[in-house]
């Protein structure tokens, strides 16, 4: 699975323009941005969210970090309480909120039956890769395990 990182800085409301536009430049000297949403940043690599966690430190603007799941091609709609579209229109699953698996194959069957039962603990669905990748609460993962065995169904937490 792949993990991005998002680094959060405070709102830049009483701060001069001159400031704002400083604020900014400098984090595009520090990281490359692969998005945004609002205040955070996201990138690629542990050191760039450390350079970036390391500049709002510095301007007293730090918030919080976060670790993301990116959706490549999430199904239609996902439960917000978990992740956010980011002003580019693209789905991040926040990790610590959320654990993923797979279904492997087994007998189709008794895949629909397990996943009637799973379905009210999904959160998103990731469609981009087969078998798909299911996002469930980060304290269902023994429930979807479970569910899983109850219907001879193999489930791998990611």
């Amino acid at each position: 699975m792949q993990i991005l990182y998002g680094v959060e800085h405070r709102d830049l409301k009483g701060h001069s323009s001159g400031f704002s536009s400083q604020f900014v430049r400098k984090i595009a000297e520090t990281a490359s941005i692969l998005d945004r949403d609002d205040r955070l940043c996201i990138v690629q690599t542990e050191s760039e969210k450390q350079a970036l966690k390391d500049l709002f430190e510095r301007e007293n603007l730090y918030e919080e970090t976060f670790e993301l799941y990116p959706l490549q091609s999430p199904a239609a709609s996902f439960n917000t309480d978990y992740g956010f579209v980011s002003s580019s229109n693209r789905v991040y699953l926040y990790k610590e909120m959320t654990v993923p698996f797979r279904i492997n194959d087994e007998e189709e069957d008794d895949i629909k039956m397990a996943m009637l039962q799973m379905e009210e603990h999904l959160v998103a669905v990731d469609e981009s890769v087969n078998p798909f990748v299911y996002f469930a609460d980060r304290q269902q993962g023994d429930l979807i395990k479970q569910i899983g065995s109850a219907y001879q169904v193999s489930v791998t937490l990611l």
